[in-house]
């Protein structure tokens, strides 16, 4: 699990499938997505919707419907699953974590939850030399999220201001935080 303790900053391509409990496919959707350590990354799909934490607080910005939802940082992995990736916790105090070997060319890591407060019930990870190449999420509602990452370069700089956000001017925002 060396990528979790050496990889500092991420820039990627993303592919996420949604599967149904039949194994049917009901969503797919792409984009990039960008993680400095600690606390920040920046998952943008090509859609026009963006998930953003800055550090504190996560946004989730939907350009079609101009509106923008800000919540606590900690709420982020549930929005977005990456947000495993960007905590300074390691994942093993996190997770009961099970290699499970080899497959199509990448190790593969189960992680189950130590407590039950994500709704992901399972989380599997495919590692190349290079790190982090697939997440496999199953939810208690038994949809599997897969998620494939490709074009991944890490430990490259990352400008900060790329993990700020501005509400554009007209755009609804639901304020979960409090205070904002």
């Amino acid at each position: 699990a060396r990528f979790f303790s050496d990889v500092r900053t991420l820039d990627a391509k993303f592919t996420q499938l949604v599967l149904g409990e039949d194994g049917e496919q009901v969503a797919q959707s792409s984009g990039t997505v960008l993680l400095m350590r600690p606390g920040r990354f920046r998952w943008e799909y090509e859609q026009g919707q963006l998930i953003l934490a800055d550090g504190e607080r996560l946004w989730i910005y939907d350009e079609a419907l101009e509106q923008a939802t800000v919540k606590s940082l900690k709420d982020a992995l549930g929005a977005a699953p990456i947000a495993l990736l960007i905590g300074e916790r390691p994942l093993k105090e996190q997770f009961n974590i099970r290699e499970t070997g080899e497959r199509d060319g990448l190790e593969w890591v189960q992680l189950a939850p130590r407590v039950q407060d994500i709704e992901f019930n399972r989380i599997r990870l495919g590692l190349d030399d290079s790190g982090i190449r697939r997440m496999i999420l199953h939810d208690q509602f038994e949809q599997t999220t897969v998620i494939r990452l490709d074009n991944v370069r890490t430990n490259i700089e990352i400008d900060p201001a790329r993990f700020e956000f501005e509400p554009p001017e007209g755009t609804d925002v639901i304020d979960a935080v409090g205070g904002l």
